[in-house]
């Protein structure tokens, strides 16, 4: 449902990317009850890229999430979010304090730009509506996990050990 762009000037490896990609989308579905297979994560290589800030080219690291607004969720709750994905960026790409400013991620932020969407040809929930939204589409889900589709079997198991999508 969100979708996160990690914009880095530096390279990533895969294995620092894998772990990005598992961080952010604990963060992100642990602070909105996402289900995790509808947490959409792009990595875009800067390197070739030219920002500027103040009038001068930078090299940056950054991460633009594009969300859900509205329901429950809070000013804070976006914000909690944006202080942990910086935190868990510092302690997967920047494991060596010493590394430089360039390794550092300059900027985060979560635009709420999402009003509509589909994904797997299932229309995308309000926000705040996920675990009605569950319900809803169970069988569907269900139906398609015994069908083989791996994403969907994943999600049915998330969903029987997840109290927060279960309701």
């Amino acid at each position: 449902m969100p979708l996160y762009e990690i914009e880095h000037s530096i390279p990533l490896n895969k294995p620092q990317r894998d772990a990005l990609a598992q961080a952010i989308t604990h963060i992100h579905t642990r602070q909105f009850t996402t289900p995790s297979l509808f947490v959409n994560i792009k990595f875009v290589d800067a390197r070739n890229q030219h920002n500027y800030i103040a009038g001068k080219e930078r090299s940056i690291n950054l991460i633009i999430a594009y969300v859900r607004t509205g329901g429950s969720r809070t000013q804070t709750d976006f914000e909690e979010t944006t202080l942990r994905i910086a935190e868990a960026w510092d302690r997967i790409v920047n494991e060596d304090k010493a590394a430089g400013k360039e390794r550092e991620l300059s900027r985060v932020f979560v635009m709420g730009a999402i009003v509509a969407g589909l994904e797997h040809g299932v229309l995308l929930p309000k926000a705040g509506e996920d675990g009605q939204w569950l319900a809803a589409n169970s069988e569907k889900f269900q139906e398609w996990a015994e069908q083989g589709n791996e994403d969907f079997w994943e999600l049915v198991e998330e969903v029987k050990v997840r109290e927060d999508l279960g309701r």
